[in-house]
Parts: structure tokens; sequence; C-alpha cells
């Protein structure tokens, strides 16, 4: 007897690393694909030879936090379509979606991280609204961790990315899961060159701290910097603004991510250094493509990398002067030395694996 599979994935809002993950969990199990909406920004599933349902559950609509209480919504009175699956799989914030299957239906939460706007990060997200409106915004976080915490328990199996988000949320929710890491396309990320320059591709927001890989790179002026970044970036303005004059810090945007794959495969190396972070993808396809990373000393990282073989570690407070000095030790000829060693780790996190692990887990 077939199991009925459908992912539902909150929003296919760019190219970024978990709309890529949905692919690859769609291509490992045959199953159909729901989401808030299918963004133009993202990928075209029917060019992916994906020949299943797609479903959006929304309308799509840009200003981010109406977008967010939108979807909640949406996700609670539009998902209904779920009863007719054996089994749904849910991934980032769409779980009060769960509400609408039925008791029998397996339920299984990839869990990205328990949202960090309401746990570990609340004070920073509400740093960036205005005093005025942070009262509202108290109310909203709050009502959303009671509703996330309540559909959370609902989960039949919760799987996560990595050691370090299975202990968040043990801490937070006091809750077990299964290790799940995310796959890399090795054909997709590959050595092409070693041209004149560094590479960023995080996010241009606090958590991230690409201000400080810029405030490096005004030192070091004799190194090239590129600073991959979305139009949607919080802090992109700001950042941008840092490097005004300098003409070896250049920004670069690719709305659907032409050339992505070009940009990491043609660096020297890539830098990655945000606070305490889950497991992230950027580092391991940066070791697809061969290329070594600076990153943070952080216990989480250690799960994906070996130090001195496949990226340099700085201190985990990102101080300005450990980024000036990692990047002057990992000269081309180190990172040419360290190719072999950032292909050989990078194949631990192949699709042949995950495909394994995640049948493993839905059956």
């Amino acid at each position: 007897m077939s199991n009925k599979i459908v992912i539902l994935h909150d929003t296919f809002l760019y190219k970024w690393w978990w709309e890529r993950l949905i692919i690859m969990m769609w291509k490992a199990l045959k199953a159909d694909i729901a989401s808030g909406f299918f963004s133009h920004w993202s990928f075209d599933l029917r060019k992916e030879w994906f020949k299943w349902k797609m479903i959006p559950v929304s309308s799509e609509i840009f200003k981010k936090w109406f977008r967010h209480i939108k979807l909640k919504f949406a996700f609670l009175f539009n998902t209904g379509f779920l009863k007719k699956y054996d089994t749904v799989i849910f991934s980032w914030d769409c779980i009060s979606a769960v509400r609408n299957c039925k008791k029998d239906q397996k339920k299984i939460y990839y869990c990205h991280t328990p949202p960090r706007y309401i746990y570990d990060l609340n004070d920073v997200y509400l740093w960036k609204i205005r005093p005025t409106f942070r009262p509202f915004f108290k109310l909203w976080f709050w009502l959303f961790k009671k509703l996330y915490e309540r559909d959370i328990k609902k989960m039949d199996l919760i799987l996560t990315n990595s050691q370090n988000t299975k202990d968040r949320i043990k801490e937070f929710l006091w809750l077990d899961s299964e290790i799940l890491y995310p796959p890399v396309d090795l054909n997709e990320f590959k050595f092409l060159k070693q041209k004149d320059y560094y590479l960023s591709f995080a996010r241009l927001s606090t958590v991230k701290r690409v201000d400080r890989i810029v405030e490096a790179f005004k030192i070091l002026e004799d190194k090239k910097l590129v600073i991959i970044y979305w139009e949607n970036d919080p802090q992109r303005y700001d950042i941008m603004c840092l490097a005004n004059w300098y003409k070896n810090i250049e920004f670069v945007t690719l709305p659907w991510n032409i050339w992505f794959t070009d940009y990491i495969g043609n660096c020297i190396a890539t830098i990655y250094i945000p606070i305490n972070e889950d497991f992230w993808m950027s580092p391991v396809e940066s070791m697809a493509a061969w290329k070594p990373v600076i990153w943070v000393n952080d216990w989480w990282l250690k799960e994906s990398i070996i130090d001195w073989k496949t990226w340099i570690l700085i201190d985990k407070e990102a101080e300005i002067d450990d980024i000036v000095k990692a990047v002057k030790k990992l000269w081309k000829k180190k990172c040419l030395e360290m190719k072999e060693d950032c292909e050989k780790r990078a194949k631990d996190f192949s699709f042949e694996k995950f495909k394994s692990k995640l049948n493993n887990f839905v059956k």
C-alpha cells in the first residue's frame, strides 16, 4: 500500500538553502508540496521536473510582518486538504496547520530551529521595532509562542538539522528529536577557478555580523571582498553605507540566484560569522565547491567542520581583528591545499545519505 505524502513548507520566497532542502525532500520521497505561497523569486518547480501537486495555501504578500500574520491564519484555516494524505511533513513556521490533520495521520516536523523571535533572540527582534509598537508585538510573540508549543506536541516525530538545534528544542520545549543533516547537491556546487576575492553570502542582518566583515576588509585594502545580498535583507542599506569609497568591497544581488554557484566556485574562501547559528548550509556548500571557510569557533559548528583542514575558526566574539588575521592566514596557496579535505567532508552531506535516512524515518 502506497504512502501518500505531502511536504508543507511555510514559503517558497527565494532560492535559499531551505527551499533547496524541500526540493531534495521531494526528490527523496516523491511527495506533493504545499506552501504558504510560491514566489516568482524562488524556484519554478516545473523546471525541476516536478510532476506532483503544488498547493498554494495563501496569496503572496511582501510586507514582512503582515505576511507573517497572514500566513498564520492561512495555515490555520486553508489547509483542510492535508486530511487526504497518510503522512504530512511540516517545515519551518507552518505547524499551526497540524490542527487540520487527522489523528491517524503520521505527522513529522522538520524543525530547523524553534522560532528565534519568540525564544533566544526575542530581545534582538524587539529591539528592531519602534518603542511605540513594542507592546503590540510582545503580545503577538506571546500568542505565537503559546500556539507553537501547543502544536509541536501533536507531532509524532520531530526531525532537526543539528545537535545544536536538538539541544535547543530540548531546552525550550522539553521534547526529543532526531538529527537529519540537510544535504548538499554535489553536482551543483563545484570548484571552478580561484579568482581574487573572498565571499560572504549571509543575509545582511545584525545576527549575521556582515558589518564586521566589511570593517575588516576596510583594513585589508589589498584584499577583495564580494558580498551577495538580497533586496529584503533588513540591514542592507546600513551595511552597504559602511563600504562607501572602498573599491575592494563589492555588493552583488542575484534575484533568481543566477550565478550563485559560480561565485562560490570561483572565490578564494568564504566567510560566515553568525551569532549562535543553527546548522547552516553555507559552509557545507562552500566545502562542496572545495572552498574553505572562515567561521566562528562555537561548539555547535564542530558538527560539520574539520578545523584547519576545511576552514579556520576565529573566536566566537568575532572581533574585527580576528577576521583580519584569519583572512591573512587563508592565502591562495593555503586554500588550494585544503581542496581535498573540503571535498571529502562535503560527501558526508550527500543527497544519497540524506535520502536513505529520510525514508527510514518516514517509514
